[in-house]
């Protein structure tokens, strides 16, 4: 290290240096923090996108999707035979029963159950698929919030970083060109002085380098 670097000041530790590690730690902490319900919010996003594009593409082929797990449920079954008693007894007293017109009625009861029992079959299962997708939804939500949060974490330590660095160089700089001023200054003053004999030191100086080059 020269002598001008001491002088200087450049030998010394700059004070933004010692507050970069703590910086430099942010990025990892803010992952470690905030990743967790980013991914979350990912996989929910894709949940969620996939039956949103799914209903809004072919909303027929959802629906149909869906029915194809349809089951007659017990409370179907239950109505069926009670009403299906009642309408044969009806038929018999009437002398009715077993003859095509008993047997058009019989279909229509068990069509009109059926078509009402798939109907709050779907409702059921449409509602409970809401409730998921908005649980996904609100997951989405949080992660996105998440994002944005880290995001600007990092962005503030980076900013923090820069000036930091660029007031701790710009310190460094004017307490050098402040040294050099006075640096020159002294020898300007020397130099100057009045030598034993006349002349100067600065003119002394002068003429030995003048000689020494001829």
């Amino acid at each position: 290290m020269s002598w001008l670097s001491k002088l200087t000041g450049s030998g010394h530790s700059n004070p933004s240096n010692a507050a970069m590690p703590y910086f430099n730690q942010v990025p990892n902490v803010a992952h470690q923090t905030y990743d967790p319900y980013i991914q979350r919010g990912q996989r929910a996003g894709d949940i969620a996108g996939g039956q949103f594009d799914a209903m809004s593409q072919d909303p027929m082929a959802f629906i149909n999707k869906l029915m194809e797990g349809y089951k007659p449920s017990e409370g179907y079954k239950f109505q069926q035979d009670e009403l299906g008693r009642a309408a044969a007894s009806t038929a018999a007293a009437g002398g009715m029963r077993g003859t095509p017109q008993d047997q058009e009625a019989q279909m229509k009861l068990t069509q009109g159950l059926l078509s009402g029992d798939m109907q709050q079959w779907l409702q059921n299962l449409l509602g409970a698929q809401a409730t998921g997708l908005q649980g996904e939804q609100n997951m989405y939500n949080t992660g996105a919030t998440a994002s944005g949060a880290m995001g600007g974490d990092i962005m503030n330590a980076l900013g923090t970083q820069g000036s930091l660095a660029f007031q701790g160089q710009a310190n460094k700089n004017q307490s050098a060109n402040d040294l050099f001023k006075s640096l020159m200054g002294g020898i300007g003053a020397i130099g100057t002085a009045p030598m034993t004999g006349g002349g100067s030191l600065l003119g002394w100086g002068a003429s030995k380098l003048a000689s020494k080059w001829m």
